[in-house]
């Protein structure tokens, strides 16, 4: 039976007329009148405040309905190399990844949009960062803070593309974007625990430091996976070399001598990779148990026997003091005489009370024969 029908359309609404199943129409805010058959016609209701047209009939409207789709919607469809930047009102609403068809309704808010080309353009402008960062993942943006002093490598499917300064960079995800971090300044390496066999066969363990610098961040970053590891095992080498060829003594005398041509190696293999080398030097050297009680004993005696040479000396030229002086007195009868009154002066000293009879000589003589 035929029959009329009102469809009442509010100023946030768009309704999707259908019969026998198919599309006939959307209509606007107002009042509108249908005719037709009750059981044959059908109705879908849209608030347009969600401003994106969630349906199955996308794809039949901009394929067979352009006219419908040129007035009531904003069309945004991005090819497998594109990204769009979707704005509301002019502002940032939402980014729509490669090989995407979104509607959107047209009257309630004004929609615009920006298509990217991530192949031509992988890294998003700067200005558009802090908006983008609001959106988090959906951003389908991947974000990189390169901070002072260090230099950002960026790889872009999975090639090397540039060298980054410090600061903010966003890039589209659709590049596999990846940033390796370079740090720049003046860096220290230490090998410890180092066991080296001397040329005498005597096992040590020594603790080897050097400093360095990254003066091109690009060779040390994709002329190998880990510049520090070539170090780390070229300072190993090194000290092998300079101590294996040495006996324990030797080492000992000169511990913080690395050889000048292992170094000069270390410091021209490293360059090739971008990296400046500095000091080298055996910071520690750590002797077994029983070797460093062998060199106590040693350093012992010796310390033993400089005491003792020294004692001989001492005495040795006190005895020749003493020959020296007899020889004096013999010779100069008058020093004798001094030396019994200096002798005499400091026995009186200890005497309180003293008598003299028969004069010097007997005084003399009497001292003498006691």
């Amino acid at each position: 039976m035929l029959f009329w029908k009102r469809i009442t359309v509010g100023h946030n609404e768009r309704v999707l007329l259908f019969r026998h199943k198919r599309f006939v129409r959307i209509f606007g805010p107002g009042d509108h009148i249908v005719g037709g058959l009750a059981h044959t016609m059908h109705e879908e209701r849209y608030n347009v405040a969600a401003p994106i047209f969630a349906s199955e009939w996308v794809d039949y409207l901009v394929k067979a309905r352009p006219d419908v789709v040129a007035e009531h919607f904003t069309l945004i469809e991005t090819s497998d190399a594109e990204v769009a930047i979707v704005y509301l009102d002019g502002k940032l609403y939402r980014t729509i990844g490669p090989g995407a068809r979104i509607l959107f309704w047209k009257g309630y808010r004004t929609v615009t949009a920006e298509l990217v080309n991530v192949n031509d353009q992988p890294e998003i402008d700067r200005d558009r960062i802090p908006a983008l960062t609001k959106l988090g993942r959906e951003s389908l943006a991947v974000f990189t803070v390169v901070d002072e002093n260090k230099a950002g490598l960026l790889y872009l499917d999975g090639k090397f593309v540039q060298v980054l300064g410090p600061g903010t960079y966003a890039h589209w995800a659709l590049r596999s974007p990846r940033i390796e971090h370079i740090d720049l300044r003046r860096q220290t390496v230490e090998v410890t625990g180092q066991e080296i066999l001397t040329r005498d066969k005597v096992t040590l363990r020594v603790n080897i430091t050097a400093d360095f610098r990254v003066s091109d961040p690009v060779q040390a970053g994709t002329l190998v996976r880990n510049y520090t590891e070539v170090f780390y095992r070229l300072l190993q080498l090194a000290v092998r070399h300079t101590l294996g060829l040495r006996t324990l003594d030797e080492v000992l005398a000169d511990k913080t001598d690395v050889d000048e041509q292992a170094a000069a190696k270390v410091r021209a293999e490293m360059a090739t990779l971008g990296v400046e080398v500095g000091a080298i030097s055996i910071k520690d050297i750590i002797l077994p148990g029983e070797i460093r009680e062998i060199l106590n004993q040693v350093v012992a005696a010796e310390r033993q026997a400089q005491a003792n040479l020294i004692r001989r000396r001492e005495e040795t030229a006190a005895t020749r003091s003493l020959l020296n002086t007899a020889n004096l007195m013999k010779d100069h009868p008058i020093l004798i005489r001094l030396k019994e009154l200096e002798t005499l002066e400091k026995l009186t000293e200890k005497v309180g009370h003293l008598t003299v009879h028969g004069g010097f000589e007997t005084l003399i003589e009497r001292f003498l024969s006691k």
